[in-house]
């Protein structure tokens, strides 16, 4: 069994580093309970992903969504975990999350979140300062260096690996960089399952409409395991 960590392979990402502004093949922004089951009560959809991009084996139709909790736009929490239970239930909270009673909705996340949905259905794109904002970063390498990562993983513990890492990648001029920055980088977690890292949002797209706090939103890190079904999000806030 491997201790939490991040494992940089030796396999080439399949999928480059990508904005997308409007949907896509594969993709699909603002999916509505008739194209995905969801438990809509504590999950905010923000898109449909096709995994097979990812990895041609597997073609798992992947529900990206916010947990409509209070705090979680102010990185109040760790990782959060929800996962595809069966055909009738779909997509829900995994159990620590949906069955915790200290929990909040907030009705304010889905009104910003409506006038997102209906700026895209008007627009099929959103907008904001004057330019397209993209809906989702999909395929890259994760973001290291930010506080995200140390909910994952302790980064004072010794790992050579992501200490290269961080060296090479910290010179356009290293010899190793266009190497190094084209690997495929997975999470492992305590049970020793990967999780592909999928991408990042950014919630000033989805949960925060008042201009004076645009500048600081935040972005959640998206990563899926396919043998359980289940995506996590983790949050990056200053």
């Amino acid at each position: 069994m491997l201790n939490m960590a991040f494992v940089i392979k030796n396999t080439k990402l399949n999928v480059a580093e990508i904005d997308i502004f409007h949907d896509e093949a594969g993709y699909r922004a603002f999916p509505t309970a008739e194209s995905v089951t969801f438990d809509r009560e504590k999950l905010i959809p923000i898109g449909l992903l096709s995994f097979n991009m990812f990895d041609a084996s597997i073609d798992d139709k992947v529900l990206i969504a916010l947990p409509n909790l209070q705090g979680i736009p102010d990185g109040d929490y760790g990782p959060i975990t929800y996962s595809y239970i069966d055909e009738q239930q779909g997509w829900c909270l995994d159990d620590e999350y949906a069955n915790d009673d200290t929990l909040e909705e907030q009705d304010e996340y889905l009104d910003n979140y409506q006038q997102a949905q209906d700026e895209f259905s008007a627009n099929q794109c959103l907008m904001r300062r004057g330019k397209k904002l993209p809906l989702i970063t999909l395929g890259g390498q994760p973001r290291f260096g930010q506080n995200w990562a140390s909910c994952l993983y302790n980064e004072l513990a010794k790992n050579p690996e992501l200490d290269h890492y961080y060296e090479v990648t910290c010179s356009l001029n290293h010899p190793e960089f266009e190497h190094m920055s084209s690997r495929d980088i997975v999470y492992v977690d305590e049970d020793n399952k990967e999780y592909t890292f999928i991408g990042s949002f950014k919630d000033e797209a989805y949960l925060v409409r008042d201009s004076e706090y645009l500048g600081f939103a935040g972005k959640f890190m998206v990563f899926y395991q396919p043998e359980l079904k289940k995506v996590m999000l983790v949050a990056e806030y200053d």
